[in-house]
């Protein structure tokens, strides 16, 4: 292993064990598992997908109890005698605030276990949600979405620490791409019935229905959800019981006590430029992409379409998830590929070999961009909200595509930190896209759609430039940089 590969993924590579242990191709697992039984990288391939599949449905219902209102805000709007544009403000409040309530999740995750800080977090969410849902003005809908927020913030945020607990390097990338789907395709699917629901039953259905199944979300957790925090180079403990990580208190990680400073250790990491770089370009990606349709096209629709919510939150939603999903399919599985071909190559690992899985994305996000504001600017045409609709479809798969990669490289270069790191994603990601709400409309309107998605396709291939400097020199800025000092037993 050559000098570049030392520091938190040369970390990663040392073992416990006499032997070293290997993955199907023959090349050695990262991190190495050690005898313990204990330690999820140990655990049998079944617990540990029904772990995936638990959290994946933690991260999408945080998302999903954020958007499933998106299609009736013109409804909301006239119930709460309010503006479409002042009604999108339940949506954009909580979005901010999951944006904070990372900070606070992610370090009380790192000590004291990722499985309490998730059941107390979605236990604020479902009571927030339920409250908003019942509220009577708008200002107290406002404070309840606040609340919302804050605790689906944890399903953002933990879900993906729990991934790079149990999975090695190998196969982290497909299931961190589970997750990622998950999250970004919440919103995106909760405009389906969310539509629906705003016109058949009221729109107040389209916040309780998200609390009723974060609920649901929340059963599994306290039944099959295990504490995965573990805490490497101490001696292995006794467990104390066959049950003894589906405590309520999760299982603490030994020699570990949470201080004030935990809270500020995502602001040490922008002292890594490469996580700086690709967690803005990861932002702009997310709010141009995905957010901004999701904000804007209830609004837009109803204006130039004459369309009703559930028509809307139809073609919102089949849009952005086929066009999610289709992204992840593609995604996933590719940068595993460019991880074990750089490693064969190199014979090392070169988390930068991640980033190169984005290219094509770097060319449908503009052109999904583009077609979106000129079919929105030209509405007067025969069906040209097609040309909107498969517009938010090319943009979330390009959203996927590029989140995907960026994750998995963020995890790859500093695992031991990796709450930390995805909580400066998450940040970034919500406090940008939590804005459209405030200028998307306002700026279509004054200079034209077409010039606005003009304007959303420069920004995104501007912010993409530092990424290529990245993904060319990121080795050599990572060995100067060297490794955070803090969680290197994690």
């Amino acid at each position: 292993m050559d000098a570049q590969e030392k520091g938190s993924i040369g970390a990663e590579s040392s073992s416990e064990a006499v032997s070293v242990k290997v993955d199907h191709k023959g090349l050695p697992l990262i991190p190495q598992p050690s005898d313990d039984p204990e330690d999820p990288l140990n655990w049998s391939r079944g617990q540990k997908y029904l772990i995936v599949c638990i959290v994946a449905l933690v991260a999408f219902f945080s998302t999903f109890a954020l958007a499933t209102s998106n299609p009736a805000y013109a409804q909301i709007g006239l119930a709460l005698d309010v503006t479409a544009i002042q009604a999108s403000y339940i949506g954009t409040i909580s979005i901010a605030s999951a944006g904070i309530g990372s900070f606070i999740w992610a370090p009380i995750s790192s000590v004291y276990g990722r499985r309490p800080v998730l059941l107390f977090a979605q236990a604020i969410a479902i009571a927030a949600g339920f409250g908003s849902a019942y509220a009577k003005s708008y200002g107290t809908i406002i404070v309840g979405r606040f609340f919302t927020g804050l605790g689906t913030a944890s399903g953002n945020v933990v879900s993906f620490a729990v991934i790079s607990d149990v999975f090695c390097l190998h196969e982290r990338g497909k299931m961190l791409g589970i997750v990622t789907v998950a999250v970004i395709n919440g919103p995106h699917l909760a405009s389906l019935p969310g539509g629906f629901i705003a016109q058949d039953v009221g729109w107040r259905w389209t916040l309780i229905l998200p609390s009723i199944l974060t609920a649901v979300c929340w059963v599994l957790i306290v039944v099959a959800l295990p504490e995965t925090l573990y805490v490497r180079g101490l001696p292995h403990v006794k467990s104390t019981g066959k049950y003894h990580r589906l405590r309520i208190t999760g299982t603490k990680a030994v020699g570990r006590k949470l201080q004030l400073i935990d809270f500020a250790r995502p602001f040490q990491m922008l002292k890594y430029i490469n996580v700086v770089v690709v967690a803005w370009f990861a932002a702009v990606a997310f709010t141009l992409g995905s957010v901004l349709p999701a904000q804007t096209v209830s609004a837009l629709f109803r204006t130039f379409y004459h369309w009703g919510s559930a028509r809307t939150g139809v073609a919102l939603s089949v849009s952005t998830t086929i066009g999610g999903v289709l992204g992840e399919i593609v995604s996933g599985p590719v940068i595993d590929k460019l991880m074990e071909r750089s490693r064969k190559r190199e014979g090392r690992v070169h988390p930068e070999s991640r980033l190169h899985g984005m290219w094509p994305a770097i060319f449908l996000l503009p052109a999904g961009l583009l077609m979106f504001g000129f079919s929105i600017e030209n509405h007067e045409l025969k069906h040209s909200y097609i040309g909107a609709t498969v517009g938010m479809a090319v943009t979330c798969f390009a959203v996927q595509m590029i989140m995907t990669p960026i994750i998995a490289y963020c995890v790859d270069c500093y695992k031991p930190q990796s709450a930390e790191v995805v909580q400066l994603l998450n940040f970034a990601r919500q406090e940008m896209s939590f804005t459209v709400g405030f200028w998307a409309i306002r700026y279509g309107d004054q200079v034209g759609f077409q010039f606005s998605g003009i304007t959303y396709a420069c920004v995104s291939v501007l912010f993409f430039l530092p990424v290529l400097w990245i993904m060319i020199y990121g080795d050599r800025l990572r060995a100067r940089l060297g490794e955070p000092s803090f969680n290197k037993e994690i």
